[in-house]
């Protein structure tokens, strides 16, 4: 197995284990304050990471351009995890997880048309099995 599918793989069942994780602790805790001590964790795993592997010291050599589009994907994921913890607090993580997933969708178009990666049929497959799962959950 290529060392790529290794982490995507591992990444899916981490993020997945995450998520139920995160509803389990949210009990008398409102989505916030679940969310501040979900991402203090998550930053202090991080720096700790990049110390580990002598990677802090290339902040200082981050280009402009590249520093904008890391601190742009930070504020989308910013405002990504406060409505998903907002979302989880009131309903079934299981439709709120599986309905995140529809983000693959924007995911490979804008990855498409920005980045000018390949759609293959396979891959418009899969995304139209996720679009169709998707409108089948919130199809009322």
């Amino acid at each position: 197995m290529e060392q790529w599918l290794s982490y995507a793989i591992m990444a899916m069942l981490t993020g997945g284990v995450a998520m139920v994780f995160a509803k389990m602790g949210m009990g008398s805790a409102n989505e916030h304050v679940a969310l501040v001590i979900r991402t203090s964790v998550l930053l202090a795993m991080v720096v700790a990471n990049a110390w580990y592997a002598g990677a802090l010291s290339g902040v200082r050599s981050v280009d402009n351009k590249t520093m904008l589009w890391l601190v742009l994907a930070g504020l989308c994921t910013a405002v990504y995890w406060i409505l998903y913890f907002k979302a989880l607090k009131t309903a079934n993580v299981s439709m709120v997880a599986t309905i995140d997933r529809a983000g693959i969708v924007v995911t490979v178009l804008l990855s498409y048309f920005i980045l000018k990666e390949p759609l293959t049929p396979r891959l418009l497959l899969g995304m139209g099995t996720i679009l169709a799962g998707t409108l089948i959950l919130i199809w009322k």
